[in-house]
């Protein structure tokens, strides 16, 4: 920040230009992972009756007796969600890794 201000960026550029960009090289991974945790333990907010994923699918199981079959398609589901989510966050750590760096 120092450095940017003495060639005359202003504090608003210094920080979009240098500052967020190191920034995300460090923390995308960690968001990633808090992304992916938040995704998959909130299976457990129905223990707490949260009305979600897994709440709805033990409310159709019940009303069908298909339990299997329900919770099969209810695990499918968040296993299509994170490996979304994981692609995504993926290719932005690509987007913000410096070139030729190997971490």
């Amino acid at each position: 920040m120092i450095a940017a201000r003495s060639i005359g960026m202003s504090k608003f550029k210094a920080v979009r230009h240098i500052v967020i960009p190191q920034m995300l090289r460090i923390v995308i991974p960690s968001w990633s992972n808090e992304l992916i945790y938040l995704v998959k333990y909130s299976s457990l907010a129905y223990m707490i009756q949260a009305p979600e994923l897994m709440a709805q699918g033990k409310a159709i199981a019940a009303k069908n007796f298909r339990t299997f079959e329900v919770f099969i398609v209810v695990a499918f589901i968040y296993l299509v969600i994170v490996l979304i989510l994981s692609k995504i966050l993926d290719i932005l750590e690509k987007q913000v890794r410096i070139p030729g760096l190997q971490t």
